[in-house]
């Protein structure tokens, strides 16, 4: 045993703290907005609607992983796939799932804005992809794949959006960190 491994607990006992202190305080202030374009393909209107999200506690776990260089999952803390759903229940931060999904199609893009706090991740469904009455939505990342209830979700939405088969719709999530 070296001179400083005395101390090694107690330093990783303070790491943990900061993390859980990250957890309780500095990430409780992540808030964001889904943000739906509905584009009609025949007349070219768009139709854009915005909805506060929720970020679930599983997502706010994934990021503090990912601050600290954790990679104990497949693409850990990274959102790769959003998804729509039927379920109009009141988004918890329990939640890793959606209520009652519809479809899940994987990311076109994501950035970070640089300067500021706000990462955006947005997902496009076309003319045949996820038409009906849309009351949920939510990114998903880490094991996520094409299949329902797959991966972390990381942020879920109630949203209130009909579309058919005349539209496309882009859904954006914006993620500011306070």
């Amino acid at each position: 045993m070296g001179p400083g491994d005395r101390h090694k607990g107690f330093i990783m006992k303070a790491n943990m703290d900061n993390i859980k202190y990250i957890l309780n305080e500095e990430l409780s202030s992540i808030t964001g907005i889904v943000r739906c374009t509905l584009i009609d393909v025949r007349t070219g209107k768009k139709e854009i609607k915005e909805f506060k999200n929720l970020i679930t506690n599983a997502g706010k776990v994934a990021i503090s992983r990912r601050i600290v260089g954790i990679d104990q999952i497949s693409n850990e803390g990274k959102g790769t796939y959003g998804a729509t759903g039927t379920d109009d229940t009141t988004p918890l931060v329990t939640d890793i799932a959606l209520g009652t999904e519809l479809a899940r199609k994987l990311k076109s893009s994501s950035s970070y804005v640089a300067g500021t706090r706000k990462s955006k991740f947005r997902v496009a469904f076309t003319t045949s992809e996820s038409n009906g009455t849309l009351k949920e939505f939510g990114m998903f990342g880490e094991g996520a794949s094409g299949a329902a209830d797959t991966g972390t979700l990381f942020e879920h939405a109630n949203i209130d959006i009909v579309k058919d088969n005349s539209k496309t719709l882009i859904i954006e999530v914006i993620i500011t960190v306070n």
